[in-house]
């Protein structure tokens, strides 16, 4: 029961990661592109929000890195 628990939590990051690998492909991998989004990557892997309403939330709140 609690793997499933961890696999919801983690769902909204998966999504995030994913589109963000997306958009650095779509540019061929450019440095620019993936130093752009390195911080925010960081900030998801390491976020303890339980949705992305509540990460952007924070992010609002706290500012970016």
């Amino acid at each position: 029961m609690s793997a499933e628990k961890t696999v919801q939590s983690r769902d909204w990051r998966e999504r995030r990661i994913s589109a963000i690998n997306k958009q650095i492909d779509k540019f061929n991998g450019t440095r620019t592109v993936a130093e752009y989004y390195a911080d925010e990557h960081l900030q998801i892997c390491q976020s303890k929000c339980k949705t992305k309403a509540e990460y952007k939330k924070w992010i609002r709140e706290n500012g970016k890195a």
